[in-house]
């Protein structure tokens, strides 16, 4: 199935009318510039975490404010070694049903495991991140949420992320 680049662009703008009227604090953030970096080593000797915005977050963690308009950028470790059964869901945005199912749709963990069991990545990270992607101002999660979140990947000594979005 071949997408039209007119019909893309009619949902896009769709989608952008349809946010931007239903949250009065929506704010755009503008990206000045992309921070490229080329991979410093090859993927099968990357360690390699996950970060994702799809609202999820272990059950015994304190769930994401679904109520507050301005959203929630604070964010959630979450243990490489989590059973998928501990992992739960909290987010208003999009319908949560298949990630309730199977959390690999929104959060590969087992995928990734996989992987690096077959030598496709080097290593799996100890620690990945969760975030609910609904900020209707994105500066909090620029100046806070992201930065935090770098800082501990570095620490650990990820070489790669993966982001997985709801």
């Amino acid at each position: 199935m071949s997408l039209d680049p007119e019909e893309l662009w009619r949902k896009h703008q769709r989608w952008i009318d349809l946010v931007t009227g239903m949250h009065a604090e929506f704010q755009w953030t503008k990206n000045a510039s992309v921070a490229w970096h080329s991979p410093r080593k090859p993927l099968a000797a990357s360690k390699v975490a996950l970060v994702c915005t799809a609202g999820i977050h272990l059950a015994s963690q304190p769930a994401y404010d679904l109520s507050n308009p301005r959203g929630d950028w604070s964010f959630r470790e979450i243990p490489s070694d989590s059973p998928a059964g501990a992992i739960s869901v909290s987010h208003a945005h999009y319908d949560t049903e298949a990630a309730e199912r199977d959390i690999d749709c929104v959060f590969p963990i087992r995928t990734l495991r996989a992987l690096a069991a077959r030598g496709v990545v080097g290593a799996v990270a100890k620690t990945h991140y969760g975030m609910m992607g609904f900020v209707p101002n994105g500066a909090p999660v620029a100046q806070e949420s992201a930065p935090a979140i770098a800082r501990r990947l570095a620490e650990e000594g990820v070489d790669a992320v993966l982001l997985t979005p709801g």
